[in-house]
């Protein structure tokens, strides 16, 4: 008897605008189940009727696990594609691949690696931001900042933060342990 082969996608939904209600796997599911259907009609649908799942989704990071056979990877991606909009939701979207894998253990390793480097981005732009600044720099920028633009400033870094906090929370949540990993990468450097 053969195994059957899955394959096992890392998308991350990109929102226009913040979701008007809590997103489940379930409408993720629907979405990309009525988006096989609208472009591959019922052969399509015949294919992803038992072997689609929604395996693992986040709704503070917008991170989710899909698992298909191997034989149809290429349907769920393109599908994933021309997703624009999810079931039940007004709001428009864009699905990103970010990791197709043969486990869910790759996948999951997959994430908590990139959940480091996006953790190691937004400490070196907040390090960045916080540089102290020579006076002639200082002298040469000395224009006055609206109350607007101070707003907006608070507003980017309140969500930068609130990101950060929902990376380190899925970071902890990984039942992977991320030291292995990080030490894994510094030794092949």
């Amino acid at each position: 008897m053969v195994r059957v082969k899955r394959r096992y996608f890392v998308f991350q939904f990109h929102f226009h605008s913040t979701p008007t209600s809590v997103i489940k796997s379930s409408q993720i599911h629907s979405t990309i189940e009525s988006m096989i259907a609208r472009l591959y009609g019922d052969v399509g649908v015949a294919h992803f009727i038992r072997n689609l799942s929604v395996i693992y989704y986040n709704s503070s990071t917008h991170v989710a696990i899909v698992r298909c056979l191997r034989d149809d990877k290429h349907l769920l991606k393109t599908a994933a594609t021309f997703v624009c909009r999810l079931a039940n939701d007004s709001n428009d979207c864009s699905i990103q691949t970010l990791h197709v894998g043969g486990s869910i253990r790759q996948c999951k390793k997959y994430l908590v690696n990139y959940c480091i480097e996006q953790l190691l981005q937004m400490n070196a732009a907040s390090m960045n931001q916080n540089q102290p600044t020579t006076p002639e720099v200082l002298f040469k920028n000395k224009k006055k900042k609206s109350n607007q633009q101070q707003q907006q400033r608070q507003q980017l870094m309140e969500v930068d933060h609130d990101k950060q906090l929902a990376l380190q929370k899925l970071l902890s949540d990984s039942r992977i342990e991320s030291n292995s990993i990080v030490a894994s990468e510094f030794n092949s450097e």
